[in-house]
């Protein structure tokens, strides 16, 4: 075969390094934002508010966001967050310089770049089809998500070199600038029309949804109305919400604490556990661009949400950080099964102008479920500690992935 026909596009790369950039910088920003709500505020439960805020704008805009995403220019979407977003955080940088930034003022920014995050996200998963040919779409959600996975390994430790040689005013000078990188990228892209794009495994449209081409409102119900008539993407958006209501607040706020409780480690010690995940993920991101085009999608994603539960089993058991690192890093192999694939699942399945509107539904259910998670996992672990939580984490989520086995339409698709 030609090298030639396994090259992706020109504009897919532009695309891809802008979102390497951009992902660079989220990170860099969440460790400064958390770092800087501490320090400007005082207060646990002052914090706790602000940092919750960064979840609350896909809550309240996804269904929104999607029908936007699939009625309006995904590329000018995306360099608009972009660009306001870029404004923000230098807004940010400007009040740390300056000493002036209030409480309030972090409230509102921290609100505002999220709510570009809602939009941005749905817009960005939705366009790669439009970048590269239906064969690679595999290898391309591969590549986006081993460049998230870097970005947010490397974050941390760059921005605790920004932190030491410069302060977090040029710290949040530094993410303004990866955020008007990615507006670049993308408007060095060069996208197809919509109509001339083939999708050889578009869903069929059932004949009672006409095409979206009402009123946003009028669009926004046809669009839950068609996520919930097909059983593949109602089953996806279930299984996917309840897999991040039982796993995320576990790895979010558990890992940390069992670190503390049951390692007697400190915040390196969990830095490193952390670096141990997203090698494992990066390793299984690398295996599924390059082998995984065959792989029935349906199938992985069940697979990787039972790994995602059971993998957490060993920390009832252990207490050595090696062996913690082991299964760290074996843990970090289920995620992408789920993500990678879920995506190229949406990407083979949904037809273009419904394809916003079902990432954002997705988001809405990674990311409300995720908040919800972590207002639950605090009060279990005040009650059973950090080892009886993974062994309930693991039962629970082994149980929901077995059941959703019997999701026949998603596990054949």
């Amino acid at each position: 075969m030609d090298s030639s026909e396994e090259r992706l596009p020109a504009p897919f790369w532009w695309f891809w390094t802008g979102q390497l950039v951009g992902q660079l910088g989220d990170s860099v920003y969440h460790i400064g934002l958390v770092w800087l709500v501490v320090e400007t505020t005082g207060s646990r439960l002052i914090s706790g508010f602000v940092l919750s805020s960064s979840y609350l704008p896909v809550v309240l805009f996804a269904l929104a966001a999607g029908v936007i995403v699939d009625r309006y220019d995904r590329r000018r979407i995306m360099i608009l967050c972009a660009v306001l977003q870029a404004l923000l955080v230098g807004m940010v940088a400007s009040g740390v310089f300056s000493g002036k930034l209030g409480v309030v003022s972090l409230l509102v920014a921290a609100f505002a770049v999220a709510t570009g995050v809602a939009f941005f996200n749905p817009a960005r998963d939705a366009i790669i089809p439009l970048l590269v040919p239906g064969r690679k779409i595999n290898r391309a959600n591969s590549l986006v998500q081993i460049s998230a996975q870097v970005a947010f390994l490397a974050g941390p430790a760059l921005a605790g070199m920004f932190v030491d040689a410069a302060g977090l005013g040029w710290l949040f000078l530094f993410d303004a600038l990866t955020f008007l990188f990615t507006a670049a990228a993308i408007w060095a892209i060069r996208l197809p029309a919509r109509s001339c794009v083939h999708y050889p495994r578009q869903v069929v449209m059932p004949p009672e949804l006409p095409t979206p081409s009402g009123s946003g409102f009028s669009d926004l119900k046809l669009g839950l109305r068609f996520a919930f008539s097909d059983p593949r993407i109602r089953s996806l958006l279930v299984i996917t919400a309840i897999d991040n209501f039982i796993i995320m607040g576990p790895a979010i706020l558990g890992v940390p604490v069992w670190v503390h409780d049951v390692l007697g480690g400190d915040a390196s010690d969990y830095a490193y556990l952390t670096a141990f995940l997203f090698a494992g993920m990066i390793a299984c991101s690398t295996v599924l661009g390059v082998w995984g085009k065959n792989l029935p999608k349906g199938k992985a994603i069940v697979v990787g949400m039972i790994l995602d539960a059971v993998t957490f089993l060993p920390l009832y058991f252990i207490d050595r950080f090696w062996s913690t690192a082991l299964f760290m890093f074996i843990h970090g192999l289920s995620v992408p099964l789920i993500t990678i694939s879920r995506a190229t699942l949406v990407h083979r399945l949904v037809a273009d102008e419904w394809r916003g509107r079902i990432f954002s539904l997705l988001n809405l259910a990674v990311v409300g479920f995720t908040a919800l998670s972590l207002m639950a996992v605090g009060p279990v672990l005040q009650v059973v500690g950090a080892r009886m939580l993974y062994l309930l984490v693991a039962i629970a989520g082994g149980l929901v992935g077995l059941l959703a086995m019997n999701a026949r339409s998603l596990v054949k698709a």
